[in-house]
């Protein structure tokens, strides 16, 4: 039984959480509980005919006593509380209650009244609805199962609305990261951070207020780590700039030298418009690395929920610095061809001559970069004539016979084809379709990354190099086999194509189950790249991120509608 206290409803989960909460910590559900009995509220939480209120008013406990056999339906017994409030949150309501608060900050950013949006940030992450929000993502998203230095995760239900509960502003102390290493594609290893599970949905309620803000100020061709943003938007940027009749000669390739590990706290604690105390605490909790904590003087951890977005704040503004210093006059600027694309903390800049990026633009970005800490990396920092050509972001850019053409970078390819090797060489002796089931994966995100360029002859090299290694994988396992064997064995008819490698069906020349995914099977689609100035918390932007999840075709194609 829940305890009795005088002057409460008893019986209740209304009373129940009136006691957990407080009253005034229940205010802003009760909207959320109404809300549940509209028309359009999230079918398939209650049975036909049952409000939230009828349901929450459902005696916790029977009075009779429940009898053997009533025991055996039951199974493992009536759920929990807090179990049943999580379970039966209206997430249409909490979305749009999010989603209205944050438009509204948008809108006071823009109007310049930043006492308004302060007081705005303070509702959103004071309010129920913020708080339901952020506990749920941080506990559905790719890291849900990875404990910080407090070793528990938010898995059952009870345990994610106990968790929402304990996000308080008074007295908050975060807890230290725990330091873990992945590796990186020139061998060596990234340090990231993990925060416990309290931490990380503080992280993601304050990133629900912060991402208005970032998104209504950002720079326009930025596009890493953005909501409606991805890597395509940023090469088709570069497509667009460099493909002209009279494009700019010479690029600005900026590496900065560990960006993430070197920001300065003090320009943070200066500029990004957030709860300073919250602030302090997680830029200055240290972290855990083999048992003895490190304190941590400069830079935002990576795997932080809140990092990329106080990164991305705080190189916003690079764009305009760049612009700034590329002439005096709009004629100049003109001239100089100078053009920002930057994805997080990688970025190149365009110009007519490789002068004015030497004296000009560079010492200007160096500027830049101190204010917060960084630093450029001479090593990696480079200019290049276009003839030349330049990998970002894992593809190439150069011009074949006067015409611009990207394609994936050497690099790119080397890397898919040594993971595959890797996965083939540690599954000598697995079955043919566990080894299938380890490749598919590798094979269509890498062909998928690369699907809006000029790709197709690549993806058939890949697809050759893959078969002769798979060849010698099946040759191996059977070395007293002929060739056709072999070939009868592992690489059946499908169809038209006769050297498909995957498992043959009961049926003769029958394929079921599993077969290799060919990269030359994906469909080379050019990406309609984002509008500059589209931002998804102004109620215009609202109406063309809808338009452009709802197209199905790009700009061009039969049937294409040509809003983008």
């Amino acid at each position: 039984m829940l305890p009795a206290t005088a002057g409460e409803p008893q019986g209740t989960l209304w009373a129940w959480w009136v006691k957990e909460c407080g009253e005034s910590e229940c205010l802003s559900v009760t909207d959320g509980i109404r809300a549940g009995t509209l028309p359009d509220a999230k079918a398939g939480r209650l049975p036909h005919g049952h409000s939230w209120r009828e349901n929450l008013d459902q005696p916790l406990y029977e009075e009779k006593q429940m009898t053997a056999n009533d025991a055996k339906v039951s199974g493992a017994g009536a759920s929990s509380p807090a179990e049943q409030m999580w379970d039966q949150a209206n997430w249409l309501h909490i979305e749009a209650e999010v989603k209205r608060l944050q438009m509204r900050i948008a809108k006071a950013v823009q109007e310049g009244r930043w006492g308004k949006v302060q007081a705005l940030q303070r509702l959103l992450t004071r309010s129920h609805s913020g708080k339901m929000l952020a506990v749920k993502r941080v506990t559905e998203n790719r890291g849900k199962r990875t404990p910080g230095v407090d070793g528990k995760v938010w898995k059952p239900s009870a345990a994610r609305w106990n968790g929402m509960l304990s996000m308080r502003h008074r007295g908050y102390c975060a807890m230290p990261l725990r330091r873990i290493y992945i590796p990186k594609s020139n061998g060596k290893k990234r340090p990231l951070g993990i925060p416990c599970m309290r931490d990380r949905a503080m992280q993601a309620l304050w990133k629900l207020a912060l991402e208005p803000i970032a998104e209504t100020l950002a720079d326009p061709n930025s596009y890493g780590f953005r909501p409606e943003r991805s890597t395509a938007d940023a090469i088709e940027q570069c497509f667009k700039v460099l493909a002209r009749p009279t494009p700019a000669e010479w690029v600005l390739e900026g590496d900065i030298r560990g960006c993430f590990d070197n920001f300065s706290h003090q320009w943070f604690m200066e500029h990004i418009p957030m709860d300073k105390a919250v602030l302090r605490q997680w830029l200055e909790a240290g972290y855990v690395d083999e048992g003895t904590l490190v304190e941590t003087r400069a830079g935002t951890p990576q795997g932080g929920i809140i990092s990329p977005i106080i990164a991305n704040m705080a190189l916003d503004g690079l764009e305009a610095v760049i612009h700034a210093n590329s002439g005096r006059t709009y004629r100049e600027r003109q001239k100089a061809k100078v053009n920002v694309i930057r994805y997080a903390d990688d970025f190149v800049v365009t110009g007519a001559s490789k002068e004015a990026l030497e004296s000009e633009i560079l010492p200007a970005i160096r500027q830049f970069m101190a204010q917060r800490g960084l630093e450029l990396s001479e090593e990696k920092t480079r200019i290049t004539h276009l003839t030349a050509g330049f990998d970002f972001l894992g593809q190439n850019v150069r011009p074949y016979g006067g015409k611009l053409l990207i394609k994936p970078a050497r690099k790119s390819i080397k890397s898919l084809l040594d993971k595959v090797r890797e996965i083939i060489k540690g599954n000598t002796s697995s079955t043919q379709e566990l080894l299938i089931r380890q490749l598919n994966p590798v094979i269509r995100g890498w062909a998928m990354y690369h699907r809006h360029i000029v790709a197709k002859a690549v993806f058939t090299l890949v697809d050759h190099h893959m078969w002769q290694l798979l060849w010698n994988w099946a040759k191996r396992r059977h070395p007293n086999k002929g060739a056709r064997w072999v070939k009868e064995r592992y690489f059946p008819t499908n169809g038209s194509r006769k050297w498909s490698f995957g498992t043959r069906g009961s049926v003769k020349d029958k394929i079921f189950g599993v077969e290799l995914f060919r990269a030359s099977m994906v469909a080379i689609i050019r990406h309609i790249k984002v509008r500059a100035t589209a931002n998804p918390f102004d109620p215009e932007g609202v109406e063309y991120f809808a338009r452009r999840r709802a197209s199905k075709r790009p700009v061009g194609w039969p049937g294409a509608s040509p809003w983008c």
